[in-house]
């Protein structure tokens, strides 16, 4: 009886698959990478039928890497980046606009108009940017669109399911969570057609089968959940949990369990995932550039890797008073100021490289420990004893031990290094009935006790605070 899990992760930067056995051990991985354009200051797009075959391709990566056929799989779990959005040919599945990336701000201005009009809209959901994309495209064939888990669905699926769940429908500014449906006063505002919205299902459950052209089999697709939930379903999601996911941004997840709690809109309730009648929440923050603003100073510096870059911060025991902001795409949570720009200063003529790398890290460590500190607040309970991380930039044990010197506590490193895929994975054994335990796959490989003392923590803390942030958070 076939009982491995693939788990479809569908990010900014790349699509990953992972496979996985039932008691959590990883059998094989596929990456793909992908690229984004920006025709305009502050757009962001990419080419969604790019992203399909990407997909495609990853999938069937990992189960040539593992020696395994989609016949041996039970099901599928798809996670995917969220507020993306994208029109399609329903008849054809052809793309008919450019796939609208979540940290897209072509919005800005419409989200305070839907404000003004009584919709809590902000700049990056999908609602902000939907009308736009609608009125580009012209006549035809009926249309459909979606989050880009949504496309994924229905070309994985040969055409025959145009669905999302709730906590991918949620972020896309549409969802009415008192009916657990989409808003029809805002969808007849904006006079878009209903019709071209995906039907709502569980996040986990018998979602659809995949066209056995595809991968070889009609394996059920099981599951769909929005990536940073599918993360923090990977680290097990217990109330009071907080993780954050480390990758072109930094994302905080704090899990309320039941309860959905609302404080301000820089830290947003979402759903973690509404299955069988049952929804889970949490809030959530972000720092919008993270391991892009990383990147962007590596290019600046002309380190050409990340072994470079670490080995130059490393050199140092501190920054020498230079200091890093990294808001590239606007301040995060807890200010919520888009048009805020990066910002690196404290410079002297001691400053070199290696100081530059180190304070670029140590931004982004501190932009983490503010959101750490918002949601903790918010949520009205002390911090957890550690944090719990994922993503690409905590392959870094330099960052490790810095984002645990920021916090004053330690750090742990999930195990598996896409948890989003094992969220993904996770899920789809839920929905397929399978006996899944979640403490299986919660294992962590690396945990960074803090170095300094608890005076030095707060000092540095403050000091960053007041020359980065200090006319932001006056404001």
């Amino acid at each position: 009886m076939p009982e491995l899990l693939l788990g479809l992760d569908v990010g900014t930067t790349s699509v990953v698959a992972a496979l996985f056995a039932p008691d959590g051990r990883s059998l094989g991985l596929g990456r793909r990478r992908l690229t984004s354009a920006s025709p305009s200051p502050g757009r962001v797009e990419q080419d969604a039928a790019a992203v399909w075959r990407a997909a495609r391709a990853a999938m069937r990566a990992a189960l040539a890497q593992a020696g395994r056929q989609a016949a041996d799989l039970a099901a599928i779990g798809i996670a995917s980046q969220r507020a993306s959005a994208v029109i399609w040919d329903r008849a054809t599945g052809a793309p008919r606009s450019p796939l609208v990336v979540w940290s897209d701000l072509r919005g800005l201005q419409r989200a305070g108009e839907l404000r003004e009009a009584g919709f809590m809209i902000a700049p990056q959901q999908s609602a902000a940017k939907l009308e736009g994309m609608m009125a580009a495209v012209e006549g035809g064939a009926p249309l459909a669109w979606g989050n880009i888990d949504s496309y994924i669905l229905f070309r994985l699926s040969g055409g025959e399911a145009h669905v999302c769940d709730r906590s991918q429908a949620w972020p896309s500014g549409y969802l009415d969570l008192a009916s657990q449906g989409w808003n029809p006063a805002l969808i007849a505002h904006q006079g878009l057609d209903p019709d071209a919205f995906p039907t709502l299902v569980d996040t986990w459950g018998p979602i659809a089968r995949a066209d056995p052209r595809i991968l070889g089999a009609a394996t059920p697709i099981c599951a769909d959940i929005a990536d940073q939930q599918a993360a923090l379903v990977a680290h097990g999601e217990s109330e009071g949990l907080i993780k954050a996911t480390f990758g072109t941004s930094a994302t905080l997840d704090l899990s309320t369990g039941p309860r959905l709690v609302f404080r301000d809109m820089s830290i947003p309730p979402f759903i973690i995932a509404s299955a069988a009648g049952e929804t889970r929440y949490c809030l959530e923050g972000m720092v919008y550039t993270a391991g892009a603003a990383l990147d962007w100073v590596r290019g600046l510096l002309r380190l050409g890797d990340v072994e470079a870059f670490d080995a130059r911060a490393a050199s140092v025991a501190d920054s020498g008073g230079a200091w890093f902001l990294p808001a590239l795409q606007g301040l995060g949570a807890p200010y919520s100021q888009g048009l805020v720009r990066g910002a690196l200063g404290g410079l002297s003529l001691a400053t070199g490289p290696a100081q530059v790398a180190r304070a670029a890290l140590e931004g982004v460590a501190f932009r983490a420990r503010e959101v750490f500190d918002h949601l903790c607040r918010a949520a009205g309970q002390p911090p957890p004893p550690s944090l719990a991380v994922d993503g690409g930039l905590t392959a870094s044990r330099l960052f490790l031990q810095i984002q645990a010197d920021a916090l004053g506590r330690p750090v742990r490193r999930y195990a598996h290094a896409e948890a989003t895929a094992c969220g993904a994975a996770i899920c789809a054994g839920r929905g397929a009935g399978l006996a899944i335990s979640t403490e299986a796959f919660a294992a962590y490989d690396l945990t960074v006790e803090p170095r300094l003392s608890a005076d030095e923590t707060e000092a540095r803390f403050s000091a960053w605070k007041a020359a980065a942030v200090g006319p932001t958070a006056a404001a």
